[in-house]
């Protein structure tokens, strides 16, 4: 009776364990992202374009001492090619000057044949991971 009760609890610790480590990221919805531009609906700009930004760790080096430029350069190539609705394009790295700093990407989108285009703001810090800051004109 103790050796089944012992693999009973072993099976139940697998099966939690196994649902702890699935930390894969949820994957951005580009259909949503490309409506939230159009609509400039902030908040959900902001929970998917910071799923795009979930592996957007610094590594810094001599040439970059904030770390992000190569991040910036994914980030962009991902919009491009995973979402047919918007075109992104890199504005400035580290342009703005706050603390931290702050780049900017333009992002144009087509609406019933209308180009939108929008500015976003990502944080762009040396410690900590990219991070959508703001949507603008």
């Amino acid at each position: 009776m103790k050796i089944k009760f012992l693999i009973f609890l072993l099976f139940q610790i697998a099966i939690i364990i196994s649902c702890e480590n699935n930390n894969e990221p949820e994957p951005p919805n580009y259909e949503s992202l490309a409506t939230s531009i159009i609509n400039f609906d902030q908040e959900i700009v902001s929970e998917e374009f910071n799923k795009l930004l979930t592996d957007m760790s610094p590594h810094i080096t001599s040439d970059d001492p904030l770390g992000h430029e190569n991040n910036f350069s994914t980030l962009i190539d991902r919009i491009n090619s995973q979402c047919e609705n918007i075109n992104a394009e890199l504005l400035c790295y580290a342009c703005i000057k706050t603390y931290p700093a702050q780049s900017e990407i333009k992002l144009t989108t087509d609406s019933s044949g209308v180009f939108i285009y929008r500015i976003i703001d990502i944080l762009t810090s040396s410690e900590k991971k990219l991070f959508f800051v703001r949507i603008h004109y």
